[in-house]
This record gives C-alpha cells, sequence and structure tokens, in this order.
C-alpha cells in the first residue's frame, strides 16, 4: 500500500468520524462503506532453544576472544567477564585497563564485546563502556 493510499484512508476515517459526530441528531442514509484491506498476519517465527558448552568449549572461546583482541588492538585482556550464547554463536565479554593510574583504584577499565560465530569464528568487535575501577558495577552505579 502506497503513501497516498494510505493518507486516502486516514482522512476517510477522519472525515467519518466526524461526519457522525455532525449528524448525531439528523437522520441521513449511511454511504456504503468501502471493505477495509485485510493485513496478512505473520507467523510467529519458532526459534530452536540456544544448545550449552562444556567447561572446555567455554574456556577455548575465552582464548580465542583474547586472541582477537590482542591481534585487532595490541593489548591484553585483564579478565573475561562475561560468555552469551546468541543464536548466531556466542558473544565474549573482556575487561581491558586502558589507562593505569596512581593509585590503582583510579585505572580506567572498558569492556570490549567480541562476537564469534557458532565454530567460534570471527563476526564482530565492540568497545562497550569505559569506567574507574572503583565503580563497582562496571557501568558507574
Amino acid at each position: 500500500m502506497t503513501r497516498a493510499e494510505k493518507a486516502a484512508l486516514r482522512a476517510e476515517g477522519r472525515g467519518r468520524r466526524r461526519g457522525a459526530a455532525d449528524n448525531a441528531n439528523e437522520a441521513e442514509p449511511q454511504k456504503e462503506e468501502k471493505p477495509k484491506p485485510q493485513r496478512e498476519e505473520r507467523q510467529p517465527t519458532k526459534r530452536e532453544p540456544l544448545k550449552g558448552a562444556k567447561g572446555d568449549e567455554l574456556a577455548d572461546l575465552a582464548t580465542q576472544a583474547r586472541d582477537l583482541l590482542r591481534s585487532l588492538r595490541g593489548i591484553e585482556a585483564e579478565s573475561v567477564s562475561g560468555i552469551v550464547r546468541t543464536q548466531d554463536g556466542w558473544t565474549v565479554t573482556l575487561e581491558v585497563v586502558e589507562l593505569r593510574r596512581i593509585p590503582e583504584s583510579t585505572d580506567v577499565l572498558a569492556s570490549y564485546e567480541i562476537e564469534l560465530d557458532g565454530d567460534g569464528k570471527f563476526l564482530s568487535f565492540a568497545r562497550g563502556g569505559r569506567y574507574s575501577r572503583s565503580q563497582a558495577g562496571g557501568d558507574g552505579r
């Protein structure tokens, strides 16, 4: 349906509502209404349940993500803060010290997310938020 057709249908509906309010007391024959176009019902897509992984598989994923981060940014991950199964594979979250300071509690850290497919091959790489080591949740809360 084009924009013009949608606009015409909206205008027609507004006209009917206004006409009904104006003519509530008058007995006029009603105009013949055009049948409304029916919407296509979308079938919900069934997602397969996510499959788990063994501990050694998770360790391999973490190692692959650390190696990718080292090769892309030239920095070492301080820790792995999350490994999440996705529909396409895995998302590994790594914590990195971006700026060392004294005292250590004022270091600036960043979260990096590395997406891997089901076979452990690289899909995407992104830096998340930066935060001070002294921030308890890593998100400033």
